[in-house]
């Protein structure tokens, strides 16, 4: 039998269905194909990896210079040219017959490559199969908490950054040590001669059945090798060839995705990655990547060499020299307060700050699913205060790769890492992604109702630095309110202005009485979200409140904002709204009220328009009738 393209017709009553989770990764948050490419692929990699070996990536652009000439590159489409040029197909930019192929070669090494039963077409539960889900599912996924994906989406990132929506998978598996090779295309529906085909094309060997195989034997298999310049002799793995690739993928976009996207594992000696081209091969590991971020400097975050200083030691620090504070109450949401540090940790924490000195920080915490035991975990937060940075944003990187667009209070003047590798809350906050892995979602499918006290978790790990420094600043200010003032810029509660009584007039040419009248302790602070506000408890000196009122309005230029509250703005109870040893007893409109059950308590609420000023109004309430004023 001969390797050809098939593309496969739809049935009667089956549903026209049109590709679209290549859109996952048009977003905001990765910036060009390259680095959705460079970020999916590398992140495969690494769960394809067989443990306590080195994940080595190769990438291979050949531009034109190394393009396979038109008249070789013709050989590997056989059957799929008049598909490609059919009207609705959906590509936009699709090349002639005549014009030469350039090329991404995309290889791992490290790894176990795609086991499994070529011939199985349909999921089969309990049964991990990497072949069956990298080439013939979509939107389905064996991963699971061991692993850095969830959503079954990355491999769409290779058609994507295809001009003819296609790609080549060549694969040697640990297991069996066969090799095999197969190609995919990812179109439209589409009409051609009379005929209506759906989107889905496969190169390899037709059964009778209409099921296509891979191609196994070694002179084909040996000819891809040397015309798309593939490395790959026996070792296992897995490389993926893009013909006709997206030209604005170059040398310089994969260098920045992978320095900018991989830095922590290939740090800590895990990950290396090679970028080639015909003139150039660029090798980034552990001892080169400070020269190649000074090559594309321009590029990349203007702290970026001192992140991966910081970085550079989070990774090689032993973990006994790690601060491990205490975990949250066994049973409750996890929720920051001063009672999770010593006063001994407080002040090497301040004294560090004060020097200039990085910091490690080890939280605790117990995961839980639904009708499972509780688990214990944990993640580390490193951090070093550097005046000259002016971002303040954390980085997080969950199992090596880096969430980029998670929404976190600033830190002026700050650099820091939070991040998380043990399994149980890597787990977790895993299964909160969006496809892209760009951020951590409290209603993803895969998260939302699946373990107790789920919305509480995001919020603990992305406000850890801000909480870390606050609990500090806190502390710091009891003996020097204005030390530590220049470098964090942290929300606390605004004071509440109050008319002072006149001091009495003197006789004359005496000096007038000063009455020394302290301030009350504050009973509750108000922090600053993104997108929202914080209500926690106030000093340790203060008494409890009892229930709170809370009133919220977008501020306006005259007269009161409370007052001239726009219903069309916002409702309470259509935003995010946690509240963690409280009560909400009342949501609507602009008003919460909360009774307040524990000493710890915080109400986060968050989803409010981000290009606005918020005003917030906190008053403390005796009894649980908000009506009075």
């Amino acid at each position: 039998m001969t390797a050809e393209w098939h593309f496969n017709q739809p049935n009667p009553g089956d549903k026209n269905r049109e590709p679209v989770l290549g859109e996952f990764f048009a977003t905001e948050a990765i910036n060009n194909a390259a680095e959705a490419l460079v970020r999916e692929g590398i992140q495969n990699a690494l769960d394809a990896g067989i443990t306590n070996e080195l994940v080595r990536v190769r990438i291979y652009i050949s531009g034109d210079k190394g393009a396979l000439p038109a008249e070789l590159a013709t050989e590997y489409f056989e059957g799929a040219w008049n598909h490609f040029e059919a009207d609705g197909n959906g590509l936009q930019d699709r090349p002639a017959r005549t014009e030469n192929c350039s090329f991404l070669t995309f290889e791992d090494f490290g790894t176990t490559g795609l086991v499994g039963d070529i011939t199985q077409w349909h999921d089969i539960p309990g049964v991990k199969n990497p072949f069956y889900f990298f080439f013939r599912a979509e939107g389905q996924s064996a991963k699971s908490e061991q692993d850095r994906g969830r959503w079954g989406v990355g491999k769409t990132v290779f058609p994507r950054s295809s001009r003819v929506s296609s790609y080549f998978g060549l694969t040697v598996r640990s297991d069996d040590m066969n090799r095999f090779m197969m190609g995919q295309a990812v179109l439209k529906s589409h009409p051609l001669d009379d005929q209506f085909y759906s989107p889905d094309g496969y190169l390899g060997i037709r059964r009778t059945d209409g099921l296509t195989l891979p191609i196994g034997d070694s002179w084909t298999i040996n000819k891809f090798c040397k015309d798309f310049r593939i490395q790959r002799a026996q070792e296992p793995g897995l490389s993926v060839v893009v013909p006709y690739c997206d030209p604005e993928i170059n040398e310089r976009v994969l260098l920045t995705a992978v320095c900018r996207d991989y830095f922590y594992p290939i740090l800590a000696a895990k990950l290396e990655v090679t970028v080639e081209t015909p003139n150039d091969v660029h090798l980034i590991d552990s001892e080169t990547i400070r020269e190649v971020a000074k090559s594309i400097d321009r590029d990349l975050p203007n702290d970026y060499l001192e992140m991966i200083e910081l970085a550079e030691w989070a990774t090689e620090l032993p973990p006994k020299q790690i601060k491990r504070i205490e975990s949250t109450a066994f049973g409750y949401p996890p929720t920051w307060s001063k009672s999770l540090f010593t006063d001994d940790q407080l002040i090497e924490i301040r004294n560090s700050i004060h020097a200039g000195d990085p910091i490690a920080i080890r939280i605790p915490v117990q995961v839980r699913e639904k009708n499972e035991s509780s688990r214990d975990s944990y993640f580390d937060v490193f951090m070093i205060r550097r005046g000259e940075s002016e971002s303040g944003r954390p980085v997080f990187i969950r199992e090596g790769i880096i969430i980029s667009d998670v929404r976190s209070p600033r830190s002026r003047g700050v650099l820091s890492l939070v991040v998380v590798e043990d399994r149980p809350l890597a787990g977790l906050l895993g299964d909160s992604e969006n496809p892209a892995h760009t951020q951590w979602q409290r209603n993803s499918s895969h998260f939302k109702g699946k373990y107790i006290y789920a919305p509480y978790y995001i919020p603990f790990v992305t406000r850890s630095v801000a909480e870390i420094l606050q609990i500090t600043v806190e502390e710091e200010e009891k003996s020097d309110p204005s030390l530590l003032i220049d470098f964090f810029s942290l929300a606390t509660e605004k004071p509440v202005a109050t008319k002072a009584q006149e001091p009495k007039r003197s006789p004359k040419g005496q000096e007038p009485d000063k009455p020394e009248i302290p301030p009350s302790p504050p009973r509750f602070r108000i922090n600053r979200l993104a997108g929202g506000f914080s209500v926690k408890r106030g000093s340790e000196e203060a008494e409890l409140p009892p229930f709170l009122r809370i009133r919220t309005a977008y501020d306006v230029r005259r007269g009161g904002a409370l007052k001239k509250y726009n219903p069309a703005d916002f409702s309470l109870d259509e935003m995010e709204v946690m509240a963690a040893g409280a009560t909400i007893q009342k949501i609507g409109g602009n008003e919460l009220f909360i009774a307040v059950n524990e000493a710890e308590f915080q109400i986060d609420v968050s989803g409010f328009d981000e290009q606005r000023d918020l005003l917030v109004d906190v008053k403390v309430k005796e009894g649980s009738d908000d009506s009075s004023t």
